[in-house]
């Protein structure tokens, strides 16, 4: 479900996303306060500085998605060979 579709149905009262597949969406600074979310695969959405008062997460599937996983594994090897690099030549 599109984060839209979700703001839409809270929106109209709908309080219940319940085993929703929400991966990579964004509630950015949105309220949803009292929504469950419960068994919902959360993976790598993004809820910074939303309001998740009494929100439920029972069961979630969460964390980064594969591809930012790998992407950040690649930019702390890149930062790591840099930085050694640096301190071997000071």
């Amino acid at each position: 479900m599109k984060a839209r579709q979700v703001l839409a149905n809270y929106a109209a009262g709908e309080r219940n996303f319940q085993g929703e597949n929400l991966r990579g969406q964004s509630f950015k600074g949105k309220t949803l306060a009292g929504a469950d979310f419960s068994r919902a695969d959360i993976r790598g959405t993004d809820f910074t500085g939303a309001n998740l008062t009494g929100v439920k997460f029972c069961g979630a599937k969460a964390g980064l998605q594969k591809r930012r996983m790998a992407l950040n594994l690649m930019i702390a090897l890149v930062m790591s060979v840099l930085s050694g690099f640096l301190y071997s030549h000071l």
